[in-house]
């Protein structure tokens, strides 16, 4: 390939000083990416300095004619003393040469983050940041605007001030834009706390809404923002672990863990996931209301005055019920990123240690909490053990949606367990073990169904990733057994059934657990091991009325498989795990 001319490469490459070969309309470079649109170039001769500063002039003296005479332009923005009680101490990554042509770009360059806007409210809390200055406090603290020369426009801090003041009103509404891209589907990647306090403006930690625009960048596909984004809560995230911030530093690591899994970077997920178990467990979040251990540590965080500090117990429902949503959160990733990542022999973990209690009681819905359903009298005691106890599997049912997913987690993860712990001749503790864990999917499956039709669109996502679940463990405990023809029967059964979605179609779904991706792969393993066996029958030569029916069996077969690798094709445009697995599986074809 003959090497690119001086300035022909595309905005992107240029941006982040990679090697590009100027193809059109995506580059190759880009197209590994991927991105989902065409690169942009400049083919015509570039803007000179002069030029770009006359335009800078005309949009500054447009503006401040819009300031001088706002009768005839929109309403000012109203501005806040940076040294008020309600200033936030944060800064925002400069968006400069971005090249995404999202519908969220800024037209200038960002000099400031705003704090989170309260969305029962119109007032938003803020700052701005002079280009050429410092974090640092400014010279004079009077207002920016308003009566008097020496808070004129163009005053204290000239046209400076102008443009940070557009900033400031584009990079809210960016802001906003990005929580509400990411809050549909925010259950789906691990959030666990209660948005409406989340979004208030007593609030402090800068590093999870970096975290929150970070998705929200992800799945607009804003790629320059969400790297910049990912950057600055990578980089805050371990100086806020303060008792005020700590439960949102674990949800700050859980979204990055979630972030890594769904784009392949499966080192960092591990990392992010041993720091949130790490925290939950030093917290003493795996038993919160216990009967075993009522006395349970809490955790301590030395300060920089060498005092210790605790982490208060909890002011409310709300907040109690956002530590317990939080662990059970952090146990479900633990065990779906091991389930995917490791061999069945190495599923186990630090939650499966021998004298690991876990009392913490199920979880339920955020507006269950506020609606004061988690009564003084609801105690834990042996949760998880309790749910496997061979002789108390029909007492409990679950109290929530959310209960139901986890169980699916575990009942999974056991299956996958148990299937890499078989060995031929297997006694009788593995055969009871194996019933009972039947016996719960089966009737967890029949309870789901009970509820399955009334939800919303967000509840609607976490059954059919529960279903699934459910199937793949079907999968897991007979799939052991390849000779019998009722394992088969089951197996093939549950694959089937993981890709009807109740009837939903699954383009309108939206964005989705990046588990889904490895139950999807382990339904389509079922359909080519399937298919091999069909094949291998008829090509020993069956007479003619046994090959016709396992020539229609292929074909059932082949529509089943395609059906599901539609589906991984469709999710494998906006995340890098399910392309992966979506290869693997084309992988396996090739020797049926």
């Amino acid at each position: 390939m003959s090497k690119l001319k001086r300035g022909k490469a595309c905005k992107q490459c240029r941006s982040l000083k990679i090697k590009c070969d100027g193809i059109k309309p995506v580059c190759g470079t880009c197209r590994k990416g991927p991105r989902h649109d065409d690169c942009e170039y400049s083919d015509g001769p570039p803007r000179s300095r002069t030029k770009a500063l006359e335009d800078t002039v005309s949009r500054l003296e447009a503006r401040l004619y819009e300031l001088e005479h706002p009768e005839s332009s929109t309403p000012p923005v109203r501005l806040y003393d940076p040294y008020g009680p309600q200033f936030p101490p944060q800064l925002s990554p400069s968006y400069a040469g971005s090249s995404s042509r999202s519908l969220l770009d800024a037209p200038y360059q960002v000099l400031q983050v705003l704090w989170p806007t309260d969305y029962s409210s119109q007032e938003s809390h803020g700052f701005i940041l002079s280009p050429l200055s410092s974090p640092s406090r400014p010279s004079s603290t009077r207002p920016l605007l308003g009566n008097g020369p020496g808070n004129s426009p163009l005053g204290i801090y000239g046209s400076r001030s102008i443009a940070a003041l557009e900033s400031k009103t584009s990079e809210q509404k960016i802001h906003e834009t990005l929580l509400q891209i990411f809050r549909p589907h925010a259950c789906q990647f691990g959030f666990f706390l209660s948005w409406d306090r989340l979004t208030q403006p007593a609030h402090k930690s800068s590093a999870l809404f970096n975290a929150l625009y970070m998705w929200g960048a992800h799945l607009s596909s804003d790629r320059q923002r969400e790297l910049d984004f990912k950057q600055i809560t990578l980089q805050t995230v371990d100086a806020e672990l303060t008792p005020e911030t700590f439960i949102h530093t674990i949800q700050t690591q859980v979204l990055l863990a979630y972030y890594s899994f769904r784009t392949g970077h499966f080192l960092e997920a591990r990392a992010h996931t041993a720091t949130a178990v790490a925290l939950t467990l030093g917290a003493g979040l795996h038993v919160i209301r216990s009967l075993n251990h009522p006395d349970a540590p809490i955790v301590k965080i030395q300060e920089e005055n060498d005092q210790e500090t605790r982490l208060q117990a909890s002011a409310d429902l709300v907040e109690e019920g956002e530590r317990i949503n939080g662990f059970w959160t952090v146990y479900m990733l633990q065990k779906n990123l091991t389930v995917a990542l490791e061999p069945r022999s190495r599923v186990c973990g630090v939650f499966e240690t021998a004298g690991m209690p876990i009392d913490t009681p199920w979880p339920l819905e955020m507006k269950d909490y506020a609606h004061g359903i988690l009564t003084p009298d609801i105690h834990g005691d042996s949760t998880v053990c309790s749910f496997l106890d061979a002789g108390n599997v029909f007492a409990e049912r679950s109290s929530s949606v959310a209960a139901m997913n986890v169980k699916a987690a575990i009942l999974f993860h056991t299956a996958v367990y148990m299937h890499g712990q078989y060995r031929p001749g297997e006694v009788q503790p593995w055969w009871t073990a194996f019933g009972v864990v039947e016996r719960l999917t089966n009737s967890l499956r029949a309870e789901l169904l009970d509820i399955a039709q009334p939800q919303g669109q967000s509840s609607t996502r976490t059954i059919l990733f529960t279903n699934s679940l459910l199937n793949a463990a079907t999968i897991e405990l007979h799939g052991i057994f390849e000779s019998d023809t009722m394992s088969r029967q089951s197996c093939f059964a549950a694959a089937r059934d993981m890709f009807r979605f109740g009837g939903a179609n699954p383009q309108e779904l939206g964005h989705l657990n990046p588990m889904m991706g490895t139950l999807w792969m382990t339904a389509c393993n079922v359909f080519i091991d399937e298919l091999r066996r069909v094949r291998a029958a008829l090509a020993q030569g069956l007479c003619p009325l046994q090959a016709v029916s396992q020539q229609e069996r292929e074909k059932e077969i082949l529509a089943d498989l395609n059906a599901g690798l539609k589906v991984l094709s469709f999710f494998a445009q906006e995340s890098l795990l399910m392309g992966h697995q979506l290869a693997k599986v084309k992988k396996s074809m090739e020797t049926t």
